[in-house]
């Protein structure tokens, strides 16, 4: 140890398109305004980092930032979060953050991440704050029967937020009883817009307790046969062949999650100055959200990740090119299907 009060780490996961995001932006809106230093680890599966696009377009005042992209924080990246954590321990007082949330990839099993604070990088320099499981409550209910995931990663949480109440109160209530029935002891909260009601648990007060009995690290569920696809637009794109592409059912495979970053062919820029729109596909919704200009002015990248099961990826990658609308006198990239 090094006499420093060690950095408190709050976990958040839950399944892909739960809402993870909205969460997070709340939490570090919330530490800024106490006057904390926070820094948040964001994990995603695909090459770019479409959700820190996002975090950037809130413009908190960070102590630190790091984006981990094409891998999982609990097995394939886990020496890179060590690696960053170690970093900002060793940073000097008034540059140290005093919180870190680690926002893992939909398809992450926590489990491995719970023994973070005893690697002997970290040992006596990080604390497990809290583990916080966000699942969207227009997923359906019997998922958490049948996906092995989302079951662990509610049964290893410290609290659950239930997600997007507001849109299906009837939902959330079926939601709400069978998370209690399966986790009494599992304090949960139905949240709109990423809030929390006043006097709700804080999360970084979570009650992390030991691996269920007979569980073990080894147990972590693999989801190896799921693959992203990012592809980056060069032009606009039209709205109506974007919305139709991703809610249409998918010839080949499952599609699971969908998200990005587009201009609109048609569509002006508005008064911030940004023509970029943030896209997102989940639970069959199809989400479209003004994004402004990044933290250093500048328009963020244009690019769709998309994530599923047996997808043609050689067709989808065509699919997403021919979303392009090139101004006159333009031309697209041709996508060869492989």
């Amino acid at each position: 140890m090094d006499g420093r009060a060690p950095l408190d780490i709050l976990i958040v996961t839950g399944p892909l398109g739960a809402g993870k995001t909205t969460v997070v932006n709340r939490l570090l809106k919330a530490e800024v305004a106490a006057g904390r230093r926070v820094a948040v680890l964001i994990n995603e599966f695909g090459a770019i980092s479409v959700d820190g696009t996002l975090l950037d377009a809130e413009r908190p005042e960070l102590a630190g930032v790091q984006n981990l992209v094409n891998g999982c924080v609990c097995c394939s990246l886990r020496d890179d979060v060590v690696a960053t954590l170690r970093t900002w321990c060793d940073q000097p007082a008034g540059q140290r953050p005093e919180r870190v949330v680690l926002e893992t990839t939909g398809l992450a099993d926590p489990t491995d991440l719970l023994d973070l604070e005893h690697e002997p990088a970290l040992e006596g320099r990080l604390q497990l704050a809290g583990l916080l499981t966000v699942i969207s409550c227009l997923a359906p209910v019997d998922h958490l029967k049948t996906k092995p995931l989302l079951h662990r990663q509610a049964a290893l949480a410290s609290l659950i937020h239930l997600s997007k109440a507001d849109l299906d109160p009837s939902a959330a209530v079926a939601w709400e009883s069978e998370l209690r029935s399966a986790f009494r002891q599992i304090p949960q909260v139905a949240t709109r817009h990423g809030l929390a009601p006043e006097g709700s648990p804080d999360p970084w007060l979570g009650d992390v307790r030991p691996l269920p009995e007979g569980w073990t690290t080894s147990d972590a569920t693999s989801f190896a046969e799921a693959r992203s696809i990012t592809l980056h637009w060069d032009h606009p794109v039209d709205p109506a062949a974007l919305e139709a592409l991703l809610l249409a059912r998918p010839i080949q495979g499952e599609l699971l999650r969908a998200k990005g970053v587009c201009a609109f062919a048609g569509w002006a820029a508005r008064n911030d100055g940004s023509d970029r729109w943030a896209f997102q596909l989940a639970d069959g919704r199809l989400e479209i959200s003004p994004l402004p200009l990044g933290s250093d002015g500048t328009a963020p990248v244009c690019a769709a990740v998309v994530i599923g099961t047996n997808l043609d990826h050689g067709q989808w990658k065509k699919d997403l090119r021919n979303l392009e609308a090139p101004p006159e006198g333009a031309r697209r990239k041709v996508t060869l299907r492989t």
